[in-house]
């Protein structure tokens, strides 16, 4: 093979993750042309969601961001995580384990924000970025403690970190955090035993 053909099946590995990454930059520059707009019409909203039954928000919101901060911090995450599960686990389902890893937050915050009566606006990424998170956590366990170069004493503490910065910082929805971390590990398992049943997802 030459050079040109290693890259270029180099890149197509993490086609998905390119595609993410595109999307939420996308986005972002939708957020930055018209603002308001699309914050209105796209962010996480439980009475929104749940009132006016207006369930695209789930999706829509985890591709807009609020600030250069927020998507930059957000996509260096998922441009580190995304290549690395994508070339274990494949396109398909990286996809699945991104959107639904994504829904599941966008469930546990709206669930948090209608039991504490607290209706709030939430946009990001980083609930489908937690569920490459728990993702990786399945794959380190089913590679005996070690996948690459990340450990499970490393991953715990890099979870827990997150974590706790999320309880202690202001405008930081740590229920979809936690619903895309428990979404992330329930979908990896879920792939491993049908992997393991000898079916193909």
């Amino acid at each position: 093979r030459t050079v040109e053909e290693k890259d270029t099946l180099t890149w197509r590995s993490y086609c998905m993750t390119l595609t993410m990454l595109a999307a939420n930059i996308f986005g972002f520059i939708l957020c930055t042309m018209i603002g308001e707009i699309v914050y209105n019409v796209g962010s996480m909203n439980a009475e929104r969601i749940l009132v006016d039954r207006q369930y695209y928000r789930l999706i829509l919101s985890m591709f807009l961001h609020a600030d250069i901060e927020h998507i930059v911090s957000n996509m260096i995450f998922l441009a580190g995580l995304g290549k690395m599960i994508e070339q274990a686990v494949g396109h398909v389902r990286f996809c699945i384990l991104y959107l639904i890893s994504g829904l599941g937050a966008g469930v546990l915050s709206m669930i948090y924000s209608v039991l504490t009566g607290n209706i709030y606006n939430a946009v990001g990424a980083s609930g489908a970025i937690f569920g490459l998170v728990g993702a990786l956590f399945i794959l380190v366990i089913s590679h005996n403690g070690n996948f690459g170069s990340v450990s499970i004493g490393r991953l715990l503490f890099a979870v827990a970190y997150m974590i706790y910065s999320g309880t202690n910082a202001v405008r930081v929805d740590n229920a979809a955090h936690i619903g895309g971390l428990i979404s992330g590990v329930l979908i990896m398992a879920i792939m491993n035993i049908i992997k393991m049943g000898g079916y193909r997802v």
